[in-house]
């Protein structure tokens, strides 16, 4: 029988270590960001054009009042594959929570150098940005910006997403942002949707 050496079992452990699956390491599948309502106010002028900077109103030289938001984030399937192509649309309300819509019945003046809706599309790694503003919440509602995912023009996923800064709110965490500050009125965030 050949001498087995001390090393010789050391480098055979580390070699089955690498090679076979180890508990813990499997793939899961990611959880889908679930559906949450469009609500009533979805912008209702016809909106075809790509435009991630909701700060600023074409055609107009000033820009929205507000804390600034950061918003970007991935689109990705449940195997964690980037979703190129997607189409992200977003509307929300001002900070003082006013939707730029007819139905709304928020007292007070909208703010004509905001947009209150904008839409990107995703690129090769899944990734979106929009430059908004932080949503206003209002009764009973907490702070959320809506949003959807086309494909073809279809939407595949209509949700919202809630802020960590709202204290009077607990959603679901696949849903929630943290707003985390750069500068004096500048906030950005990370957000992941899983379709």
């Amino acid at each position: 029988m050949k001498n087995i050496t001390v090393s010789g079992i050391i480098l055979a452990a580390l070699f089955l270590s690498f090679c076979l699956p180890q508990p813990g390491f499997a793939s899961e599948a990611l959880r889908k960001t679930p559906f949450d309502h469009e609500g009533p106010y979805y912008p209702v002028t016809s909106r075809e054009d790509i435009d991630y900077d909701l700060t600023r109103v074409r055609g107009r030289d000033a820009s929205a009042k507000g804390e600034i938001l950061h918003l970007s984030g991935v689109v990705v399937n449940t195997a964690g594959k980037p979703q190129e192509n997607s189409i992200i649309e977003i509307w929300q309300t001002d900070p003082q929570g006013r939707y730029d819509h007819p139905g709304d019945p928020s007292p007070g003046k909208r703010d004509p150098d905001f947009q209150y809706w904008g839409a990107v599309r995703t690129g090769p790694d899944g990734t979106f940005y929009f430059k908004t503003l932080i949503p206003g919440g209002y009764q009973p509602r907490p702070a959320h910006i809506h949003f959807k995912v086309l494909r073809d023009g279809k939407a595949i996923l209509t949700s919202q997403i809630y802020f960590k800064k709202a204290a009077d709110s607990s959603p679901p965490d696949l849903q929630t942002a943290v707003l985390q500050q750069k500068t004096a009125g500048e906030y950005e965030t990370f957000f992941r949707i899983v379709i």
